[in-house]
């Protein structure tokens, strides 16, 4: 992996991950100090989805947030020709930037209809993106394969690599056997993520 490549965009929000809040999106804020400061010890990541992709079998895409910073993202893709390169790709932004992202990309298959379509997250107890990015990078390493590495392991390994949470909660099947539209309306659901969103 090339590090600098992914690192770059990001490098001043690492220096930033000792301390610090993970909010949610802008648009879900609400105001007032105890609100505020309860969203401060929380990790949040999100679930983007393109129903259409891969012949109607879904295609998965991530966002982890940044704790130690007010509004800062990592997001990707991994395996898809219409969100390319097929081999991966990760950068950091804004909330706002991510979504923005992932609401321009083009269904080169349907006409160039938005591609990404819902979202779905949910709030963790931790969140430590250094170890999100490092597994992303390990999935990366072993090449894209549609049955036992495609875009729905790799969004699995940046969310379990980001927060033990999400690593030891049992109801987050393998992503080996499910496709990503099967596990984003079900497996999420049971696992009690937040509601769907559209792009």
């Amino acid at each position: 992996m090339n590090n600098l490549r992914i690192v770059a965009p990001v490098v001043g929000a690492l220096a930033l991950l000792g301390t610090g809040a993970v909010t949610a999106p802008a648009q879900a804020q609400a105001p007032g100090r105890t609100q505020a400061s309860a969203a401060a010890s929380l990790g949040r990541v999100c679930m983007f989805e393109a129903e259409r992709g891969a012949y109607g079998a879904g295609h998965a895409a991530f966002a982890v947030k940044v704790r130690g910073e007010k509004n800062h993202w990592l997001y990707g893709s991994f395996g898809s020709s219409n969100d390319g390169p097929v081999a991966g790709w990760i950068k950091g932004g804004t909330w706002e930037k991510a979504h923005q992202h992932f609401a321009g990309v083009p269904d080169k298959d349907h006409g160039g209809a938005k591609y990404y379509t819902r979202y779905r997250c949910v709030n963790t107890r931790d969140g430590d993106v250094k170890r999100a990015q490092s597994w992303y990078g390990a999935v990366q390493k072993r090449g894209y394969n549609v049955a036992s590495n495609n875009c729905l392991h790799m969004s699995l390994a940046v969310f379990k690599g980001y927060s033990e949470t999400l690593r030891k909660d049992t109801r987050l099947k393998s992503a080996t056997g499910n496709t990503p539209n099967d596990y984003y309306t079900k497996v999420l659901r049971t696992a009690r993520w937040e509601g769907s969103h559209q792009v």
